[in-house]
């Protein structure tokens, strides 16, 4: 499994000087370029959208639509946090911050917080609630303050690094809230899996986090798997191979602004990654403020020659498959009589005595992919499903016509497996082993009952139960959420 995203970060929208307004209408051409190599997963947001606490114009979101078009993605693929300059300062803010930075603890003193003092720490970052809300159609989570997003795939923990911003020179002291910074790593954590991208995105670049703070952080990164944390806020590309408490190491990535001035390096990057084997390479890119064009840039370190870093996620290259016992056997559907298969669906309907009630569930679909998701599938079990999935039109030639199967026997094949899920799906955490159960108990009641050798039977009755999952209304449970 391959994915592919984009990050950019510091777009300063009000900034609207040539080279920054030839710069941006040139990235939509470009990223166009780019997707046309490859397609895109998701993208990366890492704040300052606006600039010194400016608003966000009808503009910004036409640009920020035109980028998510481009790539040919949906507002769901889109993570997006505030920056420091999202946020508008005031004197009764700046008071807070000054009290909390004064005091022997002042992490402790975040966190104890009385919530009318929050208040005033969070409503600086109004304007940016209200953008987020009329560009995602959703709230932004501000109580979590931090939050988890999980798909198919990989896992994005957003960190709002400006609760406490609030002037020149803070960096290296800044503090995230660590109680609801933890909530965020024990959500995380508690639906940990394996063979997922694990990514943290914040504004501020590790660097800028106050000492101990930054320890807790890459402590936590550490207990909960973090692959990579992408950042910004500095206007100039890098990237760092930080080693946490432990062996496992993660990259921190940081791109170039989205505006043009003296001191900003315009620029984004580009991340692919094998999930299989942990391999990845993150492809800076660079405007080039004196021809007009973008281009890769092979000027952030002697590791990027070539414009690529190139990297490997240890923990995914490591990452062990669910044990699949005998049941998934080397090419088990690929030597399949499909006749000799219709026989074994009509003998299914005319030998087996079933006395349960009848359903009408064959219309129920649910999609595929979260159904796989929430049951805890490996890719091994979905790789699987997909063959099995190319003789369900010889099971659909059998249920679409009565000259097979009589009318009042059509759910037989449904109501058992249905029933079979319904007894075991309790007893066990993921859905490769639920899957090995139906079979192994339909085969364990009824093989007798079939002329066919063992091993035949036990290709048939999979597919016959792979397509009752694809049909049915089984598999539905999420045992994400059940504890360990």
């Amino acid at each position: 499994m391959n994915l592919r995203f984009l990050h950019i970060t510091d777009i300063h929208f009000h900034y609207s000087n040539y080279n920054t307004v030839k710069m941006r209408d040139e990235l939509i051409k470009y990223i166009d370029e780019l997707k046309k190599e490859k397609d895109f997963d998701f993208l990366l947001v890492t704040g300052d959208i606006a600039n010194q606490g400016g608003s966000y114009n009808d503009q910004v979101k036409t640009f920020l639509n035109s980028i998510v078009e481009t790539m040919n993605i949906t507002k769901a693929d889109v993570h997006l946090i505030p920056g420091n300059h999202d946020l508008t300062r005031g004197e009764m803010r700046t008071m807070v911050i000054d009290s909390i930075l004064r005091d022997p603890s002042p992490s402790e003193k975040l966190d104890s917080l009385k919530a009318e003092t929050y208040q005033t720490l969070i409503n600086a970052q109004s304007n940016f609630f209200t953008f987020y809300n009329e560009f995602f159609g959703e709230e932004y989570p501000k109580e979590k303050l931090h939050f988890v997003k999980s798909t198919n795939n990989y896992n994005i923990l957003s960190i709002n690094t400006c609760l406490i911003s609030d002037k020149k020179g803070e960096e290296g002291h800044l503090l995230i809230g660590r109680k609801r910074f933890y909530d965020s790593i024990r959500e995380l954590s508690s639906n940990k899996d394996e063979s997922k991208l694990n990514i943290a995105i914040g504004h501020h670049t590790l660097g800028c986090i106050e000492h101990s703070e930054r320890r807790t952080m890459q402590s936590n990164f550490d207990d909960a798997e973090i692959d990579l944390y992408i950042s910004g806020h500095v206007h100039d590309p890098s990237h760092n191979i930080t080693l946490n408490t432990s062996d496992n190491p993660f990259i921190e990535l940081v791109s170039g602004a989205i505006f043009s001035d003296s001191y900003a390096v315009p620029g984004f990057v580009v991340v692919d990654m094998n999930l299989e084997d942990g391999n990845a390479e993150a492809c800076y890119h660079i405007w080039n403020t004196s021809d007009d064009y973008w281009s890769v840039n092979n000027q952030v370190s002697r590791r990027t020659k070539t414009g690529k870093l190139a990297f490997k996620l240890e923990r995914l290259s490591k990452k062990k498959e669910f044990e699949i016992k005998e049941i998934y056997l080397p090419n088990d559907s690929d030597d399949i009589d499909e006749n000799e298969f219709k026989q074994f669906i009509i003998d299914f309907h005319e030998k087996l005595n079933f006395e349960g009630p009848t359903r009408s569930s064959l219309d129920n679909k649910i999609e595929l992919d979260k159904k796989f998701y929430n049951m805890k599938c490996s890719p091994t079990f979905k790789k699987r499903f997909d063959k099995f999935s190319r003789f369900f039109g010889t099971i659909y030639s059998i249920m679409d016509s009565t000259a097979y199967v009589s009318a009042d026997k059509k759910d037989l094949i449904a109501d058992i497996i249905i029933d079979k899920y319904l007894e075991i799906h309790n007893i066990y955490n993921n859905g490769d082993e639920i899957f090995i159960r139906i079979v192994e108990q339909i085969i364990l009641e009824n093989g007798n009952s079939f002329p066919y050798s063992e091993l035949m039977t036990q290709k048939y009755v999979k597919i016959l139960t792979a397509w009752s999952i694809f049909e049915c209304d089984i598999f539905n449970e999420d045992k994400r959420c059940v504890e360990q």
